[in-house]
């Protein structure tokens, strides 16, 4: 029986080792950044055969290192949902490293955030730093506003943001919080702090002590929403929410202003605009017909402020313009420049962030370049001023998306966009200004097909 026994374990040895292998996720690359390619990320590191054996649709892969050995699993995520395992030896994998690295010298490190329904990347320190930041600047003094005392205001300022770095760093510790989560949780929060803080005066009149500290629970509640709504999303998600919010209240404010509402019925209607922004905009990276990055979004914010100051060029040199006109007039500015880097920026492009970084810089150098001419010529109408800056803001944007590749030219992934269909807009810049004119008219601002 003990031979028997020993014949059966010898046996059945050889499955056991088989089936203990662990596959362990691995850069791609030398500097251990790129832990995933999607076919943009492909592309413009010029992947091919046979350094790269994937051929046809997907939406990402993945490397993966097989222990006990040496060699390598390259798992593809198709459009359908299976998956592909290509086998790779360490020379394979050496070959495609040295690729990759090749290309990024060549290139710039690249970004795998283009397939919008991938799952955030883990936030790691940046998450605490957000919200430390936000303390110092938003939180912590609406909390020091709430006591009296010099001493005390003082105590609760620095109280306030040294708590809220070690929570937020215990948090990021122990939930592996992801960027989507770092960036919702903290603009959401700041958010709706200011969301109490506009509904507080439009029922008071005023922010006394109670309307401050529905603001301070406010940032402290949209913050933990904001964290928890964001735990499935992708960075153009949460983004794409934000960016739906701000232009929501734009439209409220926009509407009210129009109405010739008074202050408080315009600080409501802001309010009521971002509650319905917010789903909008979450929606729109979910169901565009059109691949949006949140970097695409990130520009559509950027093109939004350079309308808003076009707006602002058409008050001219009224130095006391109601205040009925200037939200109607800026809100609409604001609307008609996010709606038109839809066009310009998301549809066209696939920005990565570090493209919509540039971008922001570079509408703020162009700005400045802008407003160097009326200083020059010792103008002080701020109706040129503004219009000086608007124009170099454009021009600095126009010059560098002229430098980015186009998503033509970039394989469209395949899954929930393509199936859903989407929406697409079509915005009449014409009309807006004869809106913002008040020139009697009908006009059709915004077109919205299904």
């Amino acid at each position: 029986m003990r031979i028997l026994a020993i014949a059966a374990v010898m046996s059945l040895a050889p499955a056991w080792a088989r089936a203990q292998s662990t596959e362990t996720p691995v850069p791609f690359d030398s500097a251990q950044r790129v832990m995933a390619i999607t076919p943009a990320v492909a592309l413009r590191l010029k992947l091919t055969a046979p350094a790269w054996p994937v051929t046809g649709e997907y939406q990402e892969a993945r490397l993966f290192a097989v222990s006990p050995g040496d060699a390598f699993t390259l798992v593809v995520r198709r459009p359908s949902g299976a998956s592909d395992r290509f086998t790779l030896s360490a020379g394979d994998r050496d070959v495609l490293r040295s690729a990759i690295d090749a290309a990024m010298s060549a290139t710039g490190r690249p970004s795998a955030e283009f397939g919008a329904d991938l799952v955030s990347e883990p936030a790691g320190n940046r998450f605490a730093a957000r919200l430390t930041t936000l303390a110092a600047v938003a939180y912590a003094p609406l909390a020091a506003s709430l006591i009296d005392s010099p001493e005390g205001a003082g105590a609760a300022y620095l109280l306030t943001t040294g708590l809220t770095f070690f929570v937020s760093y215990q948090a990021a510790q122990s939930s592996g919080i992801t960027r989507a989560q770092s960036e919702l949780a903290g603009d959401l929060g700041l958010a709706s702090a200011g969301g109490a803080l506009l509904l507080g005066y439009s029922a008071t009149g005023d922010a006394d002590k109670g309307v401050r500290a529905a603001a301070l629970g406010g940032a402290v509640l949209g913050t933990i929403v904001g964290a928890s709504a964001a735990a499935k999303m992708s960075d153009a998600e949460a983004h794409g929410a934000m960016l739906g919010l701000r232009m929501g209240g734009a439209l409220g404010v926009a509407a009210s202003s129009f109405a010739s509402g008074d202050d408080r019925s315009l600080a409501a209607a802001s309010v009521a605009g971002m509650a319905i922004g917010y789903p909008l905009g979450l929606m729109y990276p979910r169901h565009a017909s059109y691949l949006v990055t949140a970097g695409d979004e990130e520009a559509m914010g950027t093109t939004a402020l350079i309308g808003a100051a076009w707006a602002a060029a058409t008050l001219g040199d009224n130095s006391n313009p109601s205040g009925a006109r200037v939200g109607a007039t800026l809100g609409v500015g604001y609307l008609v420049g996010g709606l038109l880097g839809s066009q310009t920026f998301a549809r066209p492009f696939n920005l990565t962030r570090s493209q919509s970084t540039v971008l922001d810089v570079g509408a703020v150098a162009g700005g400045l370049v802008g407003l160097a001419i009326p200083v020059l010529s010792g103008t002080d109408n701020s109706g040129t001023l503004w219009a000086a800056a608007a124009g170099g803001a454009t021009l600095g944007v126009a010059v560098l998306a002229g430098s980015f590749p186009h998503a033509s030219k970039v394989a469209p992934v395949a899954g929930r966009f393509r199936r859903l269909g989407g929406a697409q807009f079509s915005v009449s810049p014409m009309s807006a200004l004869a809106f913002a004119g008040r020139t009697p008219g009908r006009y059709s601002l915004v077109n919205v097909r299904f």
